[in-house]
Formats: C-alpha cells, structure tokens, sequence
C-alpha cells in the first residue's frame, strides 16, 4: 500500500515540467537542413534552407543572417511565415527572427566539411 502511493507520487512529479519550461511550449523557429557539408575545409556550403515560423500574436516580422544587416525577408501583420532561400557560406552561421530591433528567435546554421585542410609548405622539389 506505502509503495502503491510512492509510486503514484513519482509519476506525478515526473510528469510535471521541469523549471523554464512550459507544458505546450510551441517551437516558434523551424530550419530545415540545419546542417550544410561542404567537400573541403574553407569552402563555400551551398544548400536550399527552408524556414517556417509561427508567433501567438501577429506582427511585422523580419528574417536574417546574424552577420547582415539587410533582412533576406520581412512580414507585416503576420503570425507565421515560410521562406526558401540559397544558403552560401564558409563557416557556421545564425539566422534570426525579429520583431523590430528585438531578437525573437534564433537558429544556427552548421557548416561541417568532409575532408579537413591539408595546407602544408611543401618544400622543393628536384625529382
């Protein structure tokens, strides 16, 4: 009887959110790949990166690359949003959602390579 009412208490604990999370908290950013390969370290990854976001309350909503200050797009009076674009980078990126000057949401982007740089100084040669 004691351990029926243990067990029911541990079940009921572990069912409950842990602190800083809500019960139904909604993914508010999604980026499909998240993840570009590129053959060699040090170049260009190139990908098709689909993004689809969604807020409770509608607003005017821009999307971007962390290291531009131009948009890649912007909505007004929305409370989701899909956009497609051609990713092109050397190195890990992230891509954030705004409202105005305030960073809703943000995702990074990985670059990863197959093969790593090999530079080496490569001396003379005779033969």
């Amino acid at each position: 009887m004691f351990s029926n009412g243990i067990s029911r208490a541990l079940l009921l604990l572990a069912s409950l959110p842990l602190s800083g999370e809500t019960a139904a908290e909604p993914r508010l950013l999604t980026v499909t790949p998240d993840t570009c390969v590129a053959l060699n370290q040090g170049r260009t990854c190139y990908a098709t990166i689909a993004v689809t976001w969604h807020s409770e309350l509608p607003g005017d909503y821009c999307l971007q690359l962390e290291d531009q200050t131009q948009p890649l797009h912007c909505w007004q009076k929305a409370n989701q949003g899909h956009w497609q674009f051609e990713f092109a980078a050397e190195q890990s990126t992230r891509l954030l959602l705004t409202n105005g000057q305030q960073t809703l949401a943000k995702h990074e982007i990985q670059v990863n390579w197959v093969y790593k740089s090999q530079r080496r100084k490569r001396g003379w040669r005779l033969f």
